[in-house]
């Protein structure tokens, strides 16, 4: 008998298929190995690792299983939806690598302030933050060895991985600490294997189920039946993590908010035969133990995005939070970053020199103050919350938020005080509007205006633009700032851009792409993260209802 096995073709997805054909083999079973290209494998060098599609890596495999051109698949089981399509059934979970996260690089206590994290796990992120809010979690994409690259070129101080692949792959000397369940909730089936057959009581679902390792299955089911109840999917911040010991299995599991102020956590122990049931039980513990209220504000209370495929344009840095409220929504999200951030060489000011200093992005908080300490001194402006948030982060807290976050605001708010002989620090990117230091000199003010960092244009945007829109044709793009449509557009045709959606965090963002030729289809007010989203959900939500309406 001869049986053909699916797969994808990374390097890690390749040594679990050879892996399985070498069970298979030691039953007598001979195979054969076809590649498949997932549409997580069509788009390179856009990180996709948070792309919100369920069955992201899987689908195109499952269609090749439902069509009977493969007789199995192998995935990693963090990878497979709870829910699997009619016709399909996973005939067997062989014994779980360790299912723990690995930090190489260095250990997380010998990480130094501020150092910079590779991930591309919102739920690592989010933990991180949560036991290290002084570290830079960035965004790495790219395969086991593309990271480890990275991180020698010293693109980063640590990386945070799966400690599964790294073993499997020969890299589990690499590891600096794999971080207890305690500290790091892994991932919802993260070190085991799925084998994945047609529900047809054929050959192969009869010969692949004697690969079933019991315990490991029992343990992800328990594991899985937490993210099922919790309506999540395999990239959003929930954790779980089960041990079988005998006939008893531990269960813990987490929900963490992205920006890992809060982590609501549960511990559990039953019988192995109720893990379905323990997993659901833990699940609504953790909703009336306080996640609820964190999945309401970050996936809302139903799915109203299902079926939109969203472009997040925001730097990898930044793309976090408006990727996984999109996600919670229902949205298919495609980060794209058509903006990237580069710290500017700045002699260092006086700080405490200067009555005012103004902030008008995140950036230019961090960028400021990587270099200069966080002292006390002068009086504080910051141009909207997220910038707020920054400096409160800092240890510092703004004398001043504008109720609406755009540079006239902040000359309305600074207006009523007495401005005549004030020294002003304005930290900024190279290029930006004069609003702000053009009419507080007016008004009397001595400006001194700081370039700290400079927007830059992604390598090879054109290519990776043309790549996603030739790979899945999005609904909407998000516009965050001026320069994020001005890159956009730079980078592609208008007619690329044809019949998409356009969404605005503002009117200073819609004003640019106005003149580029772009047309708005929204606009959020206020202009936040929150109220894009809120506006997005708005518009297919009428539009929806519009269509369902009977024509009068």
């Amino acid at each position: 008998m001869k049986l053909t096995i699916g797969s994808r073709g990374s390097q890690l997805a390749l040594w679990q298929a050879r892996w399985v054909a070498a069970r298979l083999a030691e039953l007598g079973v001979e195979t054969e190995l076809e590649i498949i290209k997932t549409t997580g494998d069509k788009i390179t060098d856009v990180p996709l690792a948070r792309v919100g599609s369920k069955g992201l890596f899987t689908k195109e495999i499952e269609d090749a299983l439902l069509e009977g051109r493969v007789d199995l698949a192998v995935h990693s089981l963090k990878d497979l939806p709870t829910v699997l399509p009619p016709g399909l059934t996973v005939a067997a979970i062989p014994q779980r690598e360790v299912p723990l996260d690995a930090l190489v690089g260095k250990k997380l206590n010998d990480l130094p302030h501020g150092a910079r994290v590779g991930t591309s796990s919102l739920r690592r992120s989010a933990q991180l933050k949560k036991l290290r809010p002084d570290l830079h979690i960035e965004s790495v994409r790219g395969n086991l060895d593309t990271r480890l690259r990275k991180l020698d070129e010293g693109q980063f101080d640590a990386i945070m991985l799966a400690g599964a692949g790294l073993r499997r792959l020969g890299w589990g000397e690499r590891i600096a600490e794999l971080l207890s369940p305690d500290l790091m909730c892994p991932a919802v089936g993260q070190g085991a294997l799925a084998i994945e057959t047609r529900d047809d009581g054929g050959p192969a679902l009869q010969i692949c189920s004697k690969l079933d390792h019991a315990p490991t299955r029992a343990a992800v089911t328990a594991e899985r039946a937490v993210l099922c109840a919790l309506g999540g999917g395999c990239q959003v911040p929930i954790g779980a993590h089960a041990i079988v010991d005998g006939d008893s299995l531990r269960l813990r599991s987490a929900v963490i908010d992205p920006d890992g102020s809060k982590l609501v956590s549960d511990s559990c122990t039953g019988a192995v035969s109720d893990a379905e049931s323990l997993g659901s039980a833990a699940a609504a513990r953790l909703l009336e133990g306080g996640a609820r209220s964190i999945l309401a504000s970050v996936y809302g209370n139903a799915q109203p995005l299902a079926g939109q495929r969203i472009v997040v344009t925001r730097a990898r840095s930044q793309a976090g939070v408006l990727t996984a409220k999109l996600r919670a929504l229902g949205a298919d999200v495609i980060e794209l970053p058509v903006i990237e951030f580069v710290p500017l060489d700045f002699a260092v000011p006086d700080w405490a020199s200067y009555d005012w200093a103004i902030f008008t992005s995140a950036n230019g908080v961090d960028f400021f103050f990587d270099r200069v300490p966080a002292a006390n001194g002068p009086k504080l402006c910051a141009i909207g919350p997220a910038t707020a948030s920054a400096l409160r982060a800092r240890g510092l807290v703004p004398s001043i938020v504008p109720d609406e976050y755009i540079a006239e605001s902040v000359v309305a708010a600074l207006s009523s005080e007495s401005l005549q002989g004030k020294r002003i620090l304005l930290p900024r990117a190279s290029v930006a509007r004069d609003v702000i230091p053009d009419e507080l000199t007016r008004l009397g003010a001595h400006v001194d205006v700081v370039p700290v960092y400079e927007t830059v244009v992604p390598q090879d945007l054109s290519e990776n633009i043309r790549a996603v829109f030739t790979a899945v044709r999005p609904d909407w793009i998000t516009l965050t700032s001026s320069s994020t449509a001005q890159n956009l557009l730079a980078a592609a045709s208008p007619d690329l851009l044809h019949g998409v959606r356009l969404a605005s965090i503002g009117p200073v963002t819609s004003s640019a792409a106005r003149k580029h030729g772009l047309e708005i289809t929204l606009e959020a007010n206020p202009y936040t993260i929150d109220a894009l989203t809120a506006a997005i959900v708005e518009w297919v939500q009428q539009h929806a209802s519009s269509q369902a309406s009977p024509t009068r």
